[in-house]
């Protein structure tokens, strides 16, 4: 599919940035309309800002450059090398002198803009979304820990940048965890390596099944885990030998290792823990699975034996036709929570940025709506952050959930308990 704006409808673009595989209808009563006029000629793009970690260590942030020489590209058969990009955030010490990072790189901020304006009704112009600046250090030291930090893996929504996982991937990091988010190359809208290469969606990630995504997207995991493996060793497996930040080798705790994603990451994390033991526990995040012939992977029909927490928005829940065969499936711990006031885009940074463009008068509440509910959006924030930590405290690091996942709580009334 060509991406550039005057090719996409955006009943098109919803389908394909996953919002149609737990709606009735992909894009059914979608709100189309954008704020009155636009951005007016000549405004300021605004400046979206992205809400602070809560817990107790500062985070930093670093990225690696994967190659993996054992694998052709899935989706461009001339490249006899998969190459890959993920980033890493972590528990830091102080680091004076160096700079916080911005959440998109420029290359990738510019093509989102395009992905955002026909798939989202956000105008041209009306957001600067290179100008976005996380809470994370680039390359601060590690605040290491005995025995190691525990690890974390985050695969995105199809076609979304990894980096829109910020947001609960630096709340994790300031809790103490490592967080490894992989881009799938050719299937996020853009992946920018050193240097400034870009690499774009192929048209042959939008003409596949959803199946063959997720066999493609698994590969990548493992490898990701891999090479996890070489920095825990002492080795660095970046391929320009950039340097990890001080601390990371030798630091991690890769004894049991969580998961968790969006949409079509959420059955990315299924099927990665269904081949790979390393992965104690997942989460998925508002991501259908399928059924049947239309599975997205064998882990459908032959489940899981280890915990698995389903968070949904108001398009579906384990009773839901792509997620009901899985949910029956489960043997180990498992829970669902809905939230049926949020949207599909609740469970990324969206959630934080659309509604300050909503406020700004330089997007639609019904186009806000849309992507990310009527939740308050730091209600919304609260609760994923609550229940995903303390899903992977408990089977990550072994703590207790002081009663969280017993049932409903009144303290967090939004999140509902679906059996």
């Amino acid at each position: 599919m060509d991406l550039t704006p005057k090719n996409l409808t955006r009943r098109r673009v919803v389908g394909a940035l996953g919002l149609a595989l737990l709606a009735p209808a992909a894009g059914a009563g979608a709100a189309t309309a954008q704020a009155k006029g636009g951005p007016k000629p000549g405004s300021t793009p605004l400046t979206l800002t992205l809400p602070a970690p809560t817990g107790p260590y500062r985070v930093g942030t670093t990225s690696l450059h994967l190659v993996d020489g054992s694998r052709r590209d899935p989706w461009v058969p001339s490249r006899t090398r998969r190459e890959l990009m993920v980033s890493l955030w972590y528990p830091a010490l102080p680091a004076p002198g160096r700079g916080v990072a911005r959440q998109l790189p420029a290359g990738t901020a510019a093509r989102w803009a395009a992905t955002a304006e026909a798939g989202l009704s956000v105008p041209s112009g009306a957001a600067d979304w290179a100008a976005t600046r996380t809470h994370s250090v680039t390359g601060a030291p590690v605040r290491r820990r005995p025995g190691g930090l525990p690890v974390v893996l985050y695969s995105p929504g199809k076609d979304v940048p990894r980096q829109f996982g910020t947001v609960l991937a630096e709340d994790l990091a300031s809790r103490g965890y490592v967080v490894v988010a992989v881009d799938h190359t050719y299937e996020s809208i853009a992946v920018e390596f050193p240097g400034g290469r870009i690499e774009e969606k192929q048209p042959a990630t939008e003409t596949r099944q959803l199946r063959k995504l997720v066999d493609a997207r698994v590969p990548d995991v493992r490898f990701v885990l891999d090479c996890l493996a070489v920095v825990n060793a002492g080795g660095n497996p970046d391929a320009g030998r950039r340097p990890l930040p001080t601390g990371l080798s030798r630091g991690l705790d890769l004894s049991a290792i969580g998961m968790f994603g969006h949409s079509l990451g959420g059955a990315t994390t299924a099927q990665v823990m269904h081949d790979d033991r390393r992965v104690v526990a997942g989460a998925d995040l508002d991501g259908a699975v399928g059924a049947g012939p239309d599975a997205l992977g064998s882990v459908v029909a032959d489940g899981l034996d280890r915990p698995f927490l389903l968070m949904d928005s108001v398009m579906g829940n384990c009773h839901s036709p792509a997620l009901a065969e899985l949910w029956g499936h489960l043997r180990g711990r498992h829970h669902n929570i809905q939230m049926t006031s949020a949207g599909h885009y609740s469970y990324t940074d969206l959630q934080a940025q659309l509604p300050q463009l909503a406020a700004a008068g330089k997007v639609s509440a019904s186009a806000v709506a849309q992507a990310v509910g009527t939740v308050s959006p730091a209600r919304s924030l609260l609760v994923q952050r609550t229940y995903l930590s303390t899903f992977l405290d408990v089977h990550v690091r072994h703590r207790r959930d002081n009663g969280l996942f017993d049932g409903p709580s009144p303290a967090y009334p939004e999140a509902l308990f679906i059996d």
